[in-house]
Order: C-alpha cells, then sequence, then structure tokens
C-alpha cells in the first residue's frame, strides 16, 4: 500500500476522529483552566482515572466483540476486593494469596455467567445482572456496609507507590502493560481472529469449524478475572473493601470500548479505540473537576456518550445492511 494510500486511511479511520476529539478537549480545557490541565502532576491525573475504568474496558469490550454484554463488571470486581480484605483481615492470609483468589474469585463468576448464558440460555444482560445482585450480596456478608479497612504493607505499597521520578503509579504501569498485551492478542493471534470471527456472525464461525460456546465461557470468565485484578487495585489504592467500590464504573467501560468503535453487536473494533475513548471520558472528567463544577454531570456526560455511541452503531448498522442488500440485487 502507497505512503498516500495509509495516510488518506488513517484520515478517515475511527483513531483519527477519536485523535481530533481528545485535542479538541485539551484545548478547550486549557482555556478554560488557564492551562493547569496541562500540567505534569496534572497528565498523571488524567493517566491515573483510567485504570479503573481499563480493566473493564478490556474485559467488557472483548465480550461486546464477541456479541454479548457483561453488566456485573463492578460488582463482581467490588466483590473481588472484599474477597481479598476479608482473606487479609479475617483469615490472616499472606497478601499474594489474597490478590490471587481474588482475581479467580472474579474469574469464577464469569464462569457462571457463561453457564448461565450456555446451559441454562439466559439472555446475557439477564444473566449478569442476577449475578450482579448475587455478588453484592456476598460482598456484603464479607463487609460491611462501612467497608473493612486493610492494613498491609503489600497493599499499601502497590496503592501508593510511584516510580519514573516518583511521578507514574505504578497501577497506570500495570493498566498500559494489560491494555498492550491484550491488544496485541486481539490484533495478531488466532485467539483474537476467532473472537471477531464469532462476533460478526455465530453461525458461520460454528459451520467453519469454530466453538463459540466454548469461546464465551472464556471471554466470561477473562471479563470476570479482569474485574477481579480492578477490585484489587482498588481495594489497594484506597486501603478499604467496600461492597460497592464500583458500582460507578459499571457502564463507563462500556462506553469507554463502544465509544472507541467496538460495535454493539459484534464483530469489529480493537483496543486503540477503546483506549483513546478511555482517555476522552477522563480527560473530560479530570477538566470538570478542574473548572469545579458538578460531579454529576461527568455522569450525565458518560451516559450521554453511551447514548450517542449506541446511535451511532445502529446507523452503521442499518447502512452496513442497506449496502448488502443493494449488492446483493444488483
Amino acid at each position: 500500500m502507497k505512503k498516500e494510500d495509509k495516510q488518506a486511511r488513517f484520515v478517515t479511520s475511527k483513531a483519527f476522529s477519536l485523535l481530533v476529539v481528545i485535542v479538541v478537549l485539551m484545548v478547550l480545557f486549557s482555556i478554560l483552566t488557564q492551562g493547569r490541565n496541562l500540567g505534569r502532576l496534572n497528565i498523571r491525573q488524567i493517566f491515573n482515572g483510567m485504570v479503573i475504568t481499563s480493566f473493564f474496558t478490556l474485559g467488557g469490550g472483548m465480550l461486546i466483540l464477541f456479541g454479548y454484554i457483561d453488566l456485573s463488571n463492578g460488582a463482581v470486581g467490588s466483590l473481588a476486593g472484599c474477597v481479598m480484605g476479608w482473606l487479609i483481615v479475617k483469615a490472616g492470609a499472606p497478601a499474594p494469596v489474597a490478590f490471587l483468589a481474588a482475581i479467580v474469585s472474579g474469574g469464577l463468576a464469569g464462569f457462571v455467567n457463561g453457564f448461565m448464558v450456555n446451559k441454562l440460555m439466559f439472555a446475557p444482560f439477564i444473566a449478569t445482572m442476577a449475578m450482579a445482585s448475587v455478588a453484592h450480596g456476598i460482598g456484603y456478608s464479607l463487609a460491611s456496609a462501612q467497608g473493612m479497612p486493610i492494613v498491609n504493607d503489600m497493599v499499601k505499597w502497590i496503592g501508593n507507590t510511584k516510580i519514573l521520578y516518583q511521578t507514574v503509579p505504578i497501577t497506570v504501569i500495570v493498566a498500559i502493560v494489560f491494555f498492550v498485551f491484550f491488544g496485541v492478542v486481539l490484533a495478531k493471534t488466532k485467539f483474537g481472529r476467532t473472537i471477531y470471527l464469532c462476533g460478526g456472525n455465530k453461525q458461520a464461525a460454528r459451520l467453519s469449524g469454530l466453538n463459540p460456546k466454548k469461546l464465551s465461557y472464556t471471554l466470561f470468565s477473562l471479563s470476570g478475572a479482569l474485574a477481579g485484578v480492578c477490585g484489587v487495585v482498588v481495594t489497594c489504592r484506597v486501603g478499604t473493601s467496600f461492597a460497592t467500590a464500583l458500582d460507578s464504573y459499571q457502564f463507563t467501560g462500556m462506553t469507554a470500548a463502544m465509544l472507541g468503535g467496538i460495535a454493539f453487536g459484534g464483530g469489529s473494533g480493537d483496543m486503540l479505540g477503546c483506549f483513546l475513548g478511555m482517555l476522552i471520558l477522563s480527560i473530560f472528567n479530570n477538566g470538570m473537576s478542574l473548572i469545579g463544577l458538578d460531579k454529576n454531570l461527568s455522569t450525565i456526560f458518560s451516559g450521554f456518550l453511551l447514548v450517542m455511541a449506541l446511535a451511532i452503531d445502529a446507523i452503521s448498522a442499518r447502512r452496513a445492511a442497506k449496502k448488502l442488500v443493494e449488492k446483493s440485487l444488483a
């Protein structure tokens, strides 16, 4: 492909559109905050604000690529944090064991979601909503409504440690590593290609010898495990386990994924777009905080973006279907 063709393709891509939005937001908030949003510490805060969303975006985004949805991420992540806290505080378990158990508990919850969808034939949104309710109940039984404070050196180290001249939180590095890894997996491996094929057309994928049902178990379990990682990170940051610690982030990851170009019906999108979608949300929320506006406006904006992303996805799907019909009649 010629250099000019590559440039033209990039300019018309979703990633370029998202980059333009990012630049516009940075310029706008730079004017409104007199350049405070461009300070080194504030840039760090923007990326720090993406950490929690990143794990939800990865797990939930891959499920959306497959054509399913997970509405239990927030509750499962909170439960993982409660499992971790209970093991450290009540059972006296070493922190690494508690971390692993928390992530495994998230993966197990995801596997149960897969079981309800594949064996009990529940719609994904019903199965995952039911799991969210169960996770909340178990979380409250492990950590009271007031939360469970955790005093542990490793927990404090993960939550507070900064590297690169004490400027970059280690959790930011962890989130970036996860994003790069799963971006490569989706783009360069057979596993990633299988997700796209099954998301595009599960019946065709099945006829070609693939196993969408088995893959859905893997993706639901992975979504739960990543929610568990998020629960561990958040609990380490605040030093307390809460049964509702991540509820407010439930739809943020989904919004970032769809804003980044992942089709709600599955089959298209990538992790670069998801990352840029997360960055847009984080820049906006950070900018709103800097200019002192009500935090509720950020929630309203996130909801508006989700509706807008769904509307654009629906319009694109109708146009694609129309073109397919016109092509078949030609």
